[in-house]
């Protein structure tokens, strides 16, 4: 086996899975790909892509391939990650896919409430929270707790399923919206959010980034412009926070980790830890931090992140990044925040495949609407639908 190679799952999210197949082949890997969208197909960098359209069909493929021992394997969204734990695989054939290392550590992948309860387990400072079963309990909690608060459906991602709640009114308003229990019924802590991005092998620490998300997508949404803090500028304790949550959760890969900075006490109090990368993961690179580097090293020597670390005088100790396939159009086209100097791989690609496209088919559909009668409308939308998958080669997101 090369020692670097690495297995890539996913497919519902594409830009995320092209993201972390640029920085696994820039680490060095070599890479296999199993992927629900066969955009993958011809992609140059890729050793064995195996094209899987159904759930069962990702199953079986990745039970075979990790009979294989992968230096890496990495999940690329988060349905992906909820098909494998909530499979009939075995638990030795989940550990393998799955970036944790122990079946303890199970409980937390894809879920809030097990998230949170392996937080206050291991004393890391998360906000105060509560587990609902039902509407009763959901009333409950949020007496116990008061307002303001958050109430978290147990598996969502990208900012959906989050009702906040600053009053009564709200609350029995955010009951409604919630169709499925158990739910997270968590205060709110008043401060600034703070993102992180690690990479984690066996629970220790390799490399992470440390930035403070500056514009959002929508409320609770993805963001589109973050503002970097160097890592030597950091306190000890965010180093040492670190290092206990990758221990809590046990983290073997990538983890997108948010956290409030409390602007009561100044402390860091978590509440989410993704367990896949981001979009952002390889955007430390802008300012000399890269880290397709850091990982590198580690899987040739073994070497974990080590303290103190280093200032590169060569950039400020902070700076402000967009992310090219985040920004609004105006912005991009406008060059907001130097975004031309900070593209992504296959940008062009992604906006013509994504963006234009998705635009002029939305308004395909709004004129075949307004135009034609409702029998007609079917055999034009096989049309697209077959039109899209000659012209591009891949399916919907």
């Amino acid at each position: 086996m090369h020692k670097l190679d690495a297995l890539l799952i996913g497919g519902a999210w594409p830009e995320l899975m092209v993201a972390a197949l640029n920085l696994l082949t820039r680490t060095g890997f070599t890479v296999d790909v199993i992927s629900t969208n066969p955009l993958f197909k011809r992609n140059r960098s890729i050793r064995d892509y195996s094209l899987a359209k159904k759930n069962d069909v990702l199953l079986k493929i990745a039970s075979e391939k990790i009979k294989k021992e992968y230096a890496l394997v990495v999940i690329g969204d988060d349905p992906t990650l909820g098909k494998i734990l909530h499979s009939d695989l075995s638990i030795d054939e989940k550990l393998a896919l799955l970036p944790v290392t122990s079946k303890e550590h199970l409980a937390h992948v894809f879920s809030k409430t097990g998230l949170s309860q392996a937080f206050r387990k291991n004393g890391l400072l998360t906000p105060d929270f509560r587990i609902a079963n039902d509407e009763e309990g959901l009333r409950n909690a949020a007496r116990e707790l008061g307002h303001p608060l958050f109430i978290k459906l147990d598996s969502a991602s990208g900012g959906t399923g989050i009702f906040e709640s600053s009053d009564p009114g709200d609350l029995e308003n955010a009951i409604g919206r919630v169709k499925a229990y158990p739910v997270l019924v968590q205060k709110k802590v008043q401060g600034i959010e703070v993102s992180m991005e690690a990479f984690y092998q066996n629970g220790k620490l390799i490399h992470f980034a440390y930035s403070i998300p500056e514009k959002y997508k929508y409320r609770f949404g993805p963001t589109t412009v973050r503002r970097y803090i160097q890592l030597s500028l950091l306190e000890q304790r965010v180093f040492d926070d670190l290092g206990l949550l990758g221990s809590a959760l046990g983290a073997h890969g990538f983890v997108n980790i948010s956290s409030i900075r409390s602007n009561i006490d100044g402390n860091l109090y978590f509440f989410e830890a993704d367990m896949r990368p981001n979009l952002w993961l390889a955007h430390p690179r802008y300012f000399g931090d890269d880290p397709a580097r850091v990982i590198r090293t580690h899987f040739l020597t073994g070497a974990t992140l080590e303290q103190p670390y280093p200032f590169d005088v060569r950039y400020p100790p902070e700076i402000l990044l967009p992310h090219a396939l985040r920004i609004g159009l105006g912005d991009l086209l406008l060059n907001r925040y130097q975004v031309w100097k900070h593209l992504p791989e296959n940008f062009f690609y992604f906006m013509l495949r994504y963006r234009v496209w998705g635009w002029a088919r939305q308004n395909i559909v709004v004129l075949y609407k307004s135009l034609l009668p409702k029998p007609y409308r079917a055999i034009i939308k096989v049309y697209l639908a077959s039109m899209k998958y000659s012209l591009w080669g891949g399916g919907r997101q």
